[in-house]
């Protein structure tokens, strides 16, 4: 079997946490071939190939080490991961419209190319209203401040961040609202989420990982830090194992239907309390944690329900 890991700049990654790095290592303990390539790599030729410039490795102290490029054509590989991380850009989009084709040559992509283009990371919530709190979609200030005033307390996110980049908590009394909101939106040309706030982020922002419609036995607990209110680990948040609850179990069931729909195999639910946050879709992280803490061999999971 070969597996190709579409990536960012491999020395970009931190190799004691990042999820990819731990699927790269389980591929070599099975002795699975793999391969990374960058969004720029791939190319459809005149026969309407697709081809891919990639890095082969035999260990994951060679994957910053220079190496020869190799071509191939796509169907040269088992299964093809894409782990690149956000913003969803023009480069990410034209990614999806290449990989679109893989399936004239019976190659999965993982996420499928075309659910990953349709489903925005926030947005894709909102098929499921039962389990969202109080949320609006608006590049509008006015409609935002209605909106703050109402639930008091409110998260302002962009569409298209990650790691809490970006994020802001307002309530009426703010006096920097009109600034906040001015930058979020960029003068009301940027469409951003406004989410009320949801008091058990206190006590964690739930990931749980979920394989072709089946959940992980344990979700990862993002844990803010002291004056904090984003949870995210790249925040400074604390990672926190533990077992699905019921109410975690009841929202993986609800979605477990869209998920398998849309061919969306691998993806990092975000839960606050009782409520579903975010469906993340493109390069879901937590495996690492969860091994560390657990006797769960998560990244063994994710790699079997794919050979």
């Amino acid at each position: 079997m070969k597996f190709l890991f579409i990536i960012d700049k491999p020395e970009t990654l931190i190799p004691y946490k990042d999820t990819t790095i731990a699927l790269m290592k389980e591929c070599l303990n099975q002795e699975i071939e793999v391969h990374y390539t960058n969004i720029h790599s791939l190319s459809i030729d005149k026969k309407q190939n697709i081809i891919i410039d990639s890095y082969h490795i035999s260990s994951i102290d060679s994957l910053t080490s220079k190496k020869p490029k190799i071509k191939n054509k796509i169907q040269y590989f088992t299964k093809v991961f894409i782990r690149k991380d956000p913003p969803f850009d023009n480069n990410y989009l034209n990614l999806t419209f290449i990989l679109e084709h893989a399936k004239n040559f019976n190659v999965e992509v993982i996420n499928d190319p075309i659910s990953i283009r349709n489903h925005n990371e926030k947005l894709s919530i909102l098929n499921f209203k039962n389990l969202i709190p109080s949320t609006i979609i608006s590049s509008k200030s006015k409609d935002i401040i209605n909106f703050i005033q109402k639930e008091k307390k409110v998260i302002i996110k962009p569409l298209d961040g990650m790691a809490g980049n970006g994020i802001f908590m307002v309530t009426p009394t703010d006096k920097n609202i009109n600034i906040i909101l001015e930058t979020s939106t960029n003068n009301g040309t940027k469409t951003i989420m406004a989410q009320k706030y949801i008091p058990e982020i206190e006590k964690g922002d739930k990931r749980i990982i979920v394989i072709k419609g089946k959940a992980m036995p344990y979700s990862l607990a993002r844990i803010p830090s002291k004056g904090e209110f984003r949870a995210n680990l790249a925040k400074g948040g604390k990672g926190k194992a533990q077992k699905l609850t019921v109410e975690d179990e009841k929202i993986v069931t609800e979605i477990k239907g869209f998920l398998i729909k849309n061919k969306l195999n691998f993806v990092g639910l975000d839960i606050i309390g009782k409520y579903l946050t975010e469906i993340n879709i493109t390069s879901p992280t937590g495996v690492v944690e969860i091994e560390e803490q657990t006797n769960f061999k998560a990244a063994a999971y994710i790699i079997n329900a794919f050979k």
